[in-house]
């Protein structure tokens, strides 16, 4: 406590017991007594507070009234620091790397007859030129965007609850925020990108990894922000499979530990974690997954693209309106016994305003076209020339002459 205030609180003890002697202590009934104490602990407050602001004075800080005190509680993650936008996205700047990929063509799908998703038969697509995010859009990113955007709410927000995996709901938020959904699964009230695990969570310690809970909306918007927008499924692919082809994986044919984060255990009740996560994991805790230096291809984070979703044996006017998403996340397995096989050529179709907390997303760039007849890189497109703004000198009228 500090000197000043046991020195109040000393004076308003003294003060007490000075009245108790001069009116005598078997006089004074318990009532009066009461009163008596709380007006010397009123009295001890309205010292404390001027003694603090006189001592604010001398230090030099101005103090509103209303004012939270800032302590370093505050600051245990960024929502409570101003000024910091432009500093987080300094901090993480290698988190927005592109690389470019150029133009081709590769042979897109899975040879598994037995697949229900689409990626069946292989197919040659060609591709233009493009850029690809090395890795999922980040909690620190979509964070700084938000902060610029302060009036956008994403899906999740709007609508007030999304899908988040029961077994990592705390027993509150299981018995009051959440309703049970698929099994493993559970609609959780109030859950979104910064509250993944509903309205006990935050993004403590998981600022490097992908944001979830977010729509094909969001994605959409966030892409649009920053001049880029959501790649196709055959991009997508292609940048997936770059270094190898027709190989199962980024990496090859043969599944390799420690390369991404996927389920291991008896879903939903146990995850081993022998990849090292169970939840999500950061952007890049594991080394790239392709020659090219692209991370969480696979694994991790389900990610939007901007192609519909088709399913098989269903005539076009009786399906729904979906987009499809591409890599698999940490809740799917090597061999697909746990929901989804995570393989270069899978894909899952959702309505655009779906959001789960293992549903991401990364950003792509259109590029110049290049001429791939020559050796060398041409640029076949014309150059791009500003636009120099016009200025009309205004008439004067008869009367102003």
């Amino acid at each position: 406590m500090p000197v000043v205030c046991r020195g109040l609180l000393l004076s308003a003890i003294v003060s007490v017991f000075a009245l108790l002697l001069a009116t005598g202590s078997a006089d004074l009934t318990d009532d009066q007594l009461k009163a008596m104490e709380a007006v010397n602990v009123k009295q001890m407050l309205k010292n404390e507070i001027k003694m603090g602001a006189k001592e604010h004075r001398r230090q030099g800080v101005r103090k509103y009234e209303g004012e939270v005190e800032q302590t370093e509680q505050n600051y245990t993650h960024p929502f409570f620091k101003p000024g910091i936008v432009n500093e987080i996205r300094y901090s993480y700047r290698k988190y927005r790397e592109m690389i470019f990929l150029k133009e081709g063509k590769f042979w897109m799908g899975t040879n598994d007859p037995d697949s229900k998703t689409g990626e069946y038969p292989m197919r040659n697509v060609a591709v233009k030129s493009f850029y690809f995010d090395t890795n999922p859009v980040i909690n620190a990113e979509y964070w700084a965007f938000r902060a610029q955007k302060k009036f956008v709410k994403s899906e999740a927000e709007k609508k007030g609850w999304s899908w988040v995996v029961d077994m990592f709901l705390s027993d509150e938020t299981r018995d009051y925020y959440s309703m049970p959904g698929a099994r493993g699964w559970s609609a959780v009230k109030k859950a979104s990108w910064d509250k993944p695990e509903g309205p006990d969570s935050n993004l403590e310690e998981r600022w490097k990894h992908p944001v979830v809970h977010i729509s094909w909306y969001d994605a959409k918007m966030f892409c649009e922000f920053h001049g880029k927008r959501l790649p196709t499924e055959p991009e997508w692919e292609y940048a997936a499979r770059a270094g190898v082809k027709n190989r199962a994986y980024p990496w090859g044919d043969n599944w390799e530990r420690r390369r991404a984060n996927v389920w291991q255990g008896d879903w939903p009740y146990e995850n081993r974690k022998a990849d090292g996560y169970a939840i999500t994991s950061p952007v890049d805790a594991y080394k790239p997954q392709n020659l090219i230096g692209l991370y969480d291809m696979i694994g991790n984070v389900w990610e939007w693209t901007s192609s519909s979703y088709v399913e098989r044996g269903v005539q076009p006017h009786l399906q729904s309106s979906m987009v499809v998403l591409k890599g698999g996340s940490y809740v799917d397995s090597v061999n697909g016994k746990i929901n989804a096989a995570v393989r270069n050529g899978q894909r899952m179709g959702q309505k655009q305003d779906y959001t789960a907390a293992n549903v991401g997303f990364r950003c792509a760039k259109s590029a110049p076209e290049f001429d791939t007849t020559t050796t060398s890189t041409v640029q076949t497109t014309t150059p791009y020339k500003e636009r120099v703004p016009k200025f009309h000198r205004r008439e004067k009228n008869k009367d102003e002459l």
